[in-house]
């Protein structure tokens, strides 16, 4: 038998629908999409998992399996910080991310579905205390949920300026995710350290004039500097 499962379809919070072959057709018409309305929101955690296995035959006996199940939803947390300490609003910008990863096949490959932009669910700003000159730096952050990361996708992260609509932030997503996977993890894929990481932290430095200096980034705690800022 070839077994799929998913978790996190079956309550009313669910942020993707599941297509179940019918009767005489193979598995592989399963798959699942994620909802219209629900992109822009906080996507309740999907989770997929597949396996292959034998079930006895013989009478009075069944067959124990364990089916691993990965996330196939991510959260990401953004934030700006001024470098000279001046205060930032939330509201002077706006962010976004565009991918397209809201299809999936029977295998969990992400299907191309004609493109989508997801807008934060969440906006705010939040101080990191006082320094020692008297001063305190507010941050502007956002909150945004996606679908599955895939390397074969080109993800943007854009940040933009309210008034204007000149851009502050245009990188390519999964580039920058990547620079934080660790040597430790060598031996593991790009992809599978993408589906293995599901939440992430990201900070960038604004000069003056809220422009993006862009030769470092933080990354879940981790100060990775851009040697090729135009990556």
């Amino acid at each position: 038998y070839h077994l799929i499962a998913y978790g996190g379809t079956a309550c009313e919070e669910a942020a993707y629908t599941t297509a179940t072959p019918q009767a005489g057709h193979h598995y592989t018409a399963m798959g699942h999409e994620m909802k219209a309305e629900r992109v822009g929101t906080h996507l309740h955690d999907l989770y997929y998992g597949s396996l292959d296995m034998t079930v006895s035959d013989k009478d009075n006996e069944y067959t124990l399996a364990t089916l691993p199940m990965m996330r196939d939803t991510n959260t990401l947390r953004i934030m700006l910080q001024q470098l000279n300490g001046d205060p930032l609003d939330d509201n002077d910008f706006v962010w976004e991310i565009t991918d397209d990863n809201t299809r999936h096949a029977h295998d969990n490959s992400v299907v191309p579905a004609g493109g989508v932009t997801y807008a934060p669910w969440a906006t705010g700003t939040v101080a990191t205390g006082i320094d020692e000159a008297g001063n305190e730096a507010v941050l502007a952050y956002s909150e945004m949920s996606t679908g599955r990361f895939v390397t074969g996708n080109s993800p943007r992260l854009k940040v933009k300026k309210a008034d204007d609509g000149s851009e502050i932030i245009n990188i390519p997503l999964v580039n920058y995710l990547l620079l934080y996977k660790s040597e430790k993890f060598n031996k593991m894929s790009d992809q599978e350290y993408l589906d293995r990481e599901h939440h992430w932290n990201m900070i960038f430095f604004l000069d003056a004039n809220k422009h993006w200096v862009n030769t470092q980034v933080v990354i879940n705690d981790w100060v990775v500097r851009i040697n090729n800022a135009d990556l």
